[in-house]
């Protein structure tokens, strides 16, 4: 039996997909499991395959690529997953490190790129094209931006406090409020940055410029 890296491809261009067809089976020296043009077909061919790699086209004709990862992912451990995309928005991207996808190159990318973006996700590495990281970095800090502008004026002045280390009753003293209600306020932008964690709180903190590092 083949020792080769075995990759299922689902692509719906037919030129973009023999393309891609013969730099994985001429340039890389893998074996092309099976090539699909659609989420059904791609989803039973990885699922029946059970491939180290699968190169996945984000828009396809019955859906997004990322149906097939949620799909057949959770019954595939050791499948890695290779996204490419014509669509630059950073929230794809966001998605895509959600799912647990290992690489992600745009297609105007040349094929040097993802040449190498296939090497590294094969060898157990992630691979993010230089495009992808770029409107990464942007989502997330533009997330980050909306979130802390969604903290009242009370919500930011307890977050300050707290990652300072003042106990609620010497915040609610400070504040001319009473403990209960520091407390609410406490909870409340917990809620809102999605973080419950002590630590990890002082660290949002800090990293947003509410407190300076210690």
């Amino acid at each position: 039996m083949s020792n080769l890296p075995r990759i299922v491809l689902v692509e719906d261009h037919t030129m973009v997909r023999q393309l891609f067809a013969h730099l994985v089976r001429s340039e890389l020296g893998c074996v092309l499991a099976a090539d699909c043009t659609n989420v059904k077909d791609g989803t039973a061919a990885c699922l029946r395959e059970k491939p180290d790699l699968a190169i996945v086209d984000w828009m396809l004709p019955d859906g997004r690529g990322f149906d097939v990862v949620r799909a057949a992912g959770p019954e595939l451990p050791r499948t890695r997953w290779l996204f490419v995309s014509s669509n630059e928005q950073g929230h794809l991207v966001r998605e895509a490190v959600s799912l647990g996808v290992q690489g992600f190159v745009m297609k105007r990318s040349d094929l040097a790129t993802l040449r190498a973006a296939i090497r590294a996700v094969l060898a157990g590495e992630k691979y993010y094209c230089a495009e992808s990281s770029r409107l990464l970095v942007t989502t997330l800090t533009e997330e980050s931006r909306m979130i802390g502008s969604n903290l009242t004026s009370r919500e930011r002045e307890v977050l300050r406090g707290f990652a300072r280390g003042e106990n609620l009753k010497d915040l609610a003293a400070r504040l001319s409020l009473n403990s209960k209600t520091v407390n609410n306020y406490l909870t409340s932008l917990k809620e809102k940055l999605s973080i419950h964690e002590p630590a990890a709180l002082v660290h949002y903190a800090i990293k947003h410029g509410y407190i300076e590092a210690p």
